[in-house]
């Protein structure tokens, strides 16, 4: 007898890149280059009276984004397997495609998360503490980063947290249904929330996570997964391909200071942790 089910792979969580900004919208039409200008603070001088106050001259920098990650499935299938084949092949093909396409762009995301050298809470190896999300908060703070934080940390991690309780007990993180036991999800603590990945960035059992605030991370896509095919009449079999074009990209957010030109990752924190 044959099975009716198919043995297939194990399929990673994809999660990371729905939680990007996404600014696809701001870069309609042709170009693959986004410009994002700074604007900087200005300074507020004490006037003496009757002399006249100086204007500031400062010159603006610009951050540029290249949009050129192509990425393709390809398989092809002969005929005669589709057609003896008790399973659908075009279907497992599809649905085979869209997780390989998904999965790449989830680990584009993830390389970016270990960049961020400056801004950094936790031990590699090791189990992350109360203290380091504690700390990781007020490095949003101290740059007065807004709106609800997104955080994304290994499986491994967030079965760390879940020994703390302040990680599982609603009062802290308002996790009514229990979830935070039961599905291990950590919900929202320290007004942000947290979601576990198996592609966060590094290899076991090192991990780079990451929490962050508005559009720190941000995706433009300029072409959507899309299926194409064709036949060979002369090998008999079908052609099948699925590409996407993308971009994944970190900002840095342009420096509080008046009349400066900098700019850093500040509304970012690489947390280092475990797989």
């Amino acid at each position: 007898m044959w099975d009716p089910e198919l043995n297939r792979a194990v399929e990673f969580d994809t999660i990371i890149a729905g939680l990007f900004a996404d600014l696809t919208g701001r870069m309609a039409g042709h170009g693959d280059v986004f410009h994002r200008v700074d604007r900087h603070n200005l300074t507020a001088n004490t006037k003496s009276a009757g002399s006249d106050a100086t204007p500031e001259a400062i010159t603006e920098g610009e951050q540029t984004f290249t949009v050129n990650t192509h990425q393709i499935v390809a398989q092809q299938i002969e005929d005669i397997a589709q057609v003896l084949s008790r399973y659908d092949i075009r279907q497992e093909y599809t649905m085979a495609a869209s997780y390989s396409l998904a999965r790449a762009l989830d680990v584009a995301c993830a390389a970016l998360f270990d960049d961020n050298t400056l801004q950094t809470v936790g031990i590699l190896q090791s189990e992350m503490t109360d203290d380091n999300f504690i700390r990781a908060w007020q490095y949003g703070g101290d740059s007065a980063a807004k709106g609800p934080g997104k955080g994304v940390v290994s499986p491994a991690c967030w079965g760390g947290l879940l020994k703390i309780e302040k990680f599982t007990n609603q009062l802290f993180n308002g996790d009514t249904g229990g979830k935070a036991l039961h599905d291990a999800q950590i919900g929202r603590i320290y007004k942000s929330t947290f979601y576990a990945s198996q592609l966060t960035v590094g290899t076991a059992p090192n991990s780079s996570g990451h929490l962050w605030w508005d559009n720190h991370f941000f995706k433009i896509i300029k072409k959507a997964p899309k299926n194409d095919a064709w036949f060979s009449p002369l090998a008999k079999s079908w052609v099948l391909a699925t590409d996407q074009i993308y971009g994944v990209f970190e900002n840095q957010e342009a420096d509080e200071a008046a009349a400066v030109t900098t700019r850093a990752r500040l509304h970012g924190v690489r947390l280092q942790s475990l797989k």
